[in-house]
């Protein structure tokens, strides 16, 4: 399920926060094994929403229809929502209930942001678009629920600002979650509903063994990269280099030199992308400057060969 972008990303927040330090590389490895695992626990906590709002709904339902109250307000969308079959269906796929349920996962513990989103569903245009309908077919649903997924409206900046207070990394994930929830939905049928298999933690196990031999391979041998760094920067004194910057120069001369088979031109651009985000405003020409030296010094001394995309 995660892109190597996104690997690439939380290693390198990792070896931030371990490098310099006398952190062992066990502990280093279960720092960044919970930071993807946190990844996919948000997945399936997201997979979740469609069957809580409809619950959500529910109870509003029978709040406005009890006999103790009196309102002239249109419930019908609202039942709808709570009626649908899809977020029904879904909630008892069987690799949904087992990892939720295995990790205990749910939005018990968050009803407030939970409110919050059901609120801002009601409000959206395609709520009244797509709930008004007199019989929603299950295609319908999905597509309601897929529109739901990619509502900026939705998943708002105060929704960012809640997924950064339960986790550090949970904020990075986001897009990209939704859009592989995206990708989920756009293969479930009204047959394959219950029992579709969600997507894998990992592709397959060549994106594992990268994670693993990547993040080692920056971690471990530091100092050496350091060294071959510090031949390049002579106007620089190493030590003025950003933390970060150092971390992302790290890895891509440990990517260099463990995945040759990946073009040059990708790898620098990776960590171009990243220290976009993550670094100084002229991080990333100085990394772009500073990497193209160190793969043309490589290739001059026979340890990488020259493979650009």
């Amino acid at each position: 399920m995660l892109t190597r972008s996104l690997l690439r990303t939380k290693i390198a927040q990792v070896l931030y926060a371990n490098i310099n330090t006398d952190n062992s590389l066990q502990e280093f490895d279960n720092e960044l094994t919970y930071s993807i695992k946190k990844s996919y626990d948000l997945y399936h906590l997201l997979l979740l929403l469609p069957q809580d709002i409809a619950f959500m709904a529910q109870k509003e339902v029978d709040m406005l229809s009890s006999r103790l109250l009196k309102t002239d307000e249109n419930i019908d969308p609202l039942v709808n929502l709570a009626q649908q079959q899809f977020p029904q269906i879904l909630s008892l796929n069987s690799s949904l209930v087992k990892y939720t349920n295995d990790n205990s996962i749910s939005w018990s513990n968050y009803e407030e942001e939970r409110n919050k989103l059901y609120k801002r569903l009601k409000s959206t245009v395609f709520f009244d678009r797509y709930i008004n309908e007199d019989k929603l077919d299950f295609d319908t649903e999905k597509t309601f629920w897929r529109k739901f997924f990619r509502s900026a409206d939705i998943f708002d900046d105060s929704f960012e600002a809640f997924l950064e207070e339960q986790n550090i990394y949970w904020l990075d994930d986001l897009g990209v979650t939704l859009g592989y929830i995206d990708k989920t939905l756009s293969k479930i049928t009204e047959v394959n509903i219950a029992d579709i298999d969600l997507l894998p933690m990992y592709k397959d196990k060549e994106e594992s063994d990268f994670v693993v031999k990547l993040s080692h391979a920056a971690y471990l041998k530091g100092d050496d990269y350091n060294n071959l760094i510090a031949k390049f920067v002579s106007k620089w004194d190493i030590e003025r280099i950003t933390k970060m910057d150092m971390v992302l120069l790290r890895m891509a001369i440990a990517e260099f030199q463990q995945f040759p088979l990946i073009p040059i031109n990708v790898t620098i651009n990776e960590y171009i992308e990243i220290a976009k985000y993550y670094s100084t405003k002229k991080s990333r020409i100085f990394i772009n400057g500073i990497l193209d030296k160190i793969a043309k010094s490589l290739i001059e001394d026979g340890l990488l060969k020259a493979n650009k995309c």
